[in-house]
């Protein structure tokens, strides 16, 4: 029989395996964390979805319920719509379908996007934002700041370029606005905050809400999965290595531990949403229902209208 003999400076191969999986987990955490982050800058509000344009006068509500004492939540609001268009450039160049979001508010949430070139537009004024895509159609190059292009016969000056494969163009307006991203909605009950809010702004009912803080809080409990693998695989070595003490330390040590699981539960429950904690723990009643409400609210999302805003950022 041949008997292999490894080196002294060499781990066994069952210690090789274990480090490629410790950096297997090392890689993947990192892989989440940017992800997580990524989810978070991209659905920070709370979307809303009108099933109609709104009015000059829903929308000036709007805005004077936001800025008064009414709004006690603190909910601030940015508006914007979508319509596929042409855009012209003084070049003569046009780009043709190219998806035109108007928006009322803060840029930065009607379209969360991190620029190459350049800033986000303003709240207000004749400034607009293009994609990589859409420069490189119009002016060839894609460092396109301060030149103009034309939409529905007026002029904006380009003050920022995102990356994007998509022809999209960014510009204020306060014409078809059918969308909303809401600010200071809690993680506890976004649905009804988002629809008691909107009934205070004289706005109509919400077609559809997306729930972006709560998504964003899934992302990043999800990107705890390595690290709770790997305290989980530790605590087992360490239970069977406490196995060999003296019956008096290891009672003591658990005893340690078990106190400690349970000073964490509170600060655990505390973290999670209200949507996700029942009034009653004997309640089983809860999980069905909450199980029914997500159904809801994802048939609802699936009969909503699908913008770029929403799939382009994915």
């Amino acid at each position: 029989m041949i008997t292999l003999e490894y080196p002294a400076l060499l781990p066994a191969p069952r210690r090789w395996v274990r480090w490629i999986l410790v950096l297997a987990l090392v890689l993947l955490e990192c892989w989440l964390c940017c992800w997580s982050r990524k989810q978070g800058r991209l659905h920070a509000t709370t979307g809303v979805r009108f099933d109609r344009v709104l009015q000059a006068s829903e929308l000036q509500s709007a805005l004077d319920f936001t800025a008064g004492e009414q709004n006690e939540e603190k909910i601030y609001a940015s508006f914007w719509g979508e319509q596929i268009d042409d855009v012209g450039s003084g070049t003569g160049h046009k780009a043709e379908n190219v998806f035109c979001i108007g928006y009322y508010g803060n840029a930065a949430d009607c379209l969360p996007v991190n620029y190459c070139y350049g800033t986000a537009p303003g709240t207000v004024g004749e400034e607009c934002a293009l994609s990589t895509a859409l420069a490189e159609t119009l002016f060839g190059t894609d460092n396109v700041t301060g030149l103009q292009v034309t939409l529905q016969g007026k002029n904006y000056t380009v003050c920022g370029v995102f990356p994007s494969v998509d022809r999209v163009l960014l510009f204020p307006s306060e014409k078809n606005l059918t969308c909303a991203e809401l600010r200071g909605i809690s993680l506890d009950a976004p649905k009804t905050e988002t629809e008691n809010w909107c009934a205070a702004a004289g706005l109509p009912t919400p077609g559809c809400i997306l729930y972006g803080p709560q998504w964003v809080w899934l992302c990043t409990l999800f990107c705890w999965g390595p690290l709770l693998v790997t305290g989980c695989l530790l605590l087992i070595g360490f239970f069977r290595l406490s196995r060999d003490w003296p019956a008096v330390w290891r009672d003591f040590v658990w005893l340690l531990l078990a106190l400690g699981l349970a000073l964490l539960l509170p600060l655990l429950l505390e973290s999670m949403p209200g949507w996700l904690i029942p009034a009653r723990w004997s309640d089983f009643s809860f999980w069905g229902n909450l199980s029914a409400r997500i159904q809801e609210g994802l048939q609802a999302c699936k009969y909503a209208p699908v913008y770029w805003r929403d799939i382009g950022l994915l």
